[in-house]
């Protein structure tokens, strides 16, 4: 039974994955980033638990850093200028407040987090698309339903992390996945509207 229970609570975790449904909620990051900004811009930000929060840099010479004693901890290291990203993946319920330090008066925000299904993704927001192989060893094909014409794929190891991301068009939606270690994945797809995960098993 000892040499059963961590094999029980890997099947459990994955069950728990797969059950989800993961979004990725995009921050344009720039000078006036704040609570109070429209749009992408808007820093405060209240998700699910397992969902990620992408920031992207719209302007020079930033950061993102969680403040002193914010529920989560990450840190995007050294500043960095435009198109430059970083993103968390948030496994606990609560609020991390965060800033860019050298701009924390016009650049700061708060991502509060909430149980799973606490906010339910509308069916018009709900992404359906096709993979397979599924299984696979080297080559995956996504096939994007009618009217989305381009997304990104991203994969997640069973830890929550970012293992590989690629951008899918209808026509090349061919990804290789041969750099990914054999397990047991979750794959996000996203559009500029709609959000979509299924499980992915590399072999």
């Amino acid at each position: 039974m000892t040499k059963k229970l961590p094999f029980i609570l890997f099947l459990l975790f994955t069950v728990g994955i797969v059950a989800q449904t993961v979004n990725t909620v995009t921050i344009d990051w720039g000078r006036n980033s704040t609570p109070s900004a429209t749009g992408d811009s808007k820093a405060s930000r209240t998700i699910e638990v397992g969902d990620t929060v992408e920031w992207v840099w719209n302007s020079n010479n930033h950061n993102v850093v969680s403040n002193a004693g914010a529920n989560e901890s990450f840190n995007s290291g050294a500043t960095e200028n435009v198109g430059a990203t970083f993103s968390h993946i948030f496994t606990l319920v609560g609020s991390s407040d965060y800033v860019c330090t050298p701009h924390s008066g016009n650049m700061f925000g708060t991502i509060t987090v909430v149980a799973e299904g606490a906010l339910s993704t509308s069916e018009a927001r709900r992404l359906k698309f096709e993979m397979f192989p599924n299984p696979a060893s080297d080559k995956v094909r996504i096939q994007l339903p009618s009217g989305a014409e381009n997304a990104t794929v991203e994969f997640y190891d069973s830890l929550g992390r970012l293992a590989l991301s690629k951008k899918v068009t209808r026509i090349s939606n061919k990804m290789d996945v041969n750099a990914l270690s054999k397990g047991i994945y979750i794959l996000k797809v996203f559009t500029a509207d709609q959000i979509g995960s299924q499980k992915f098993i590399k072999n």
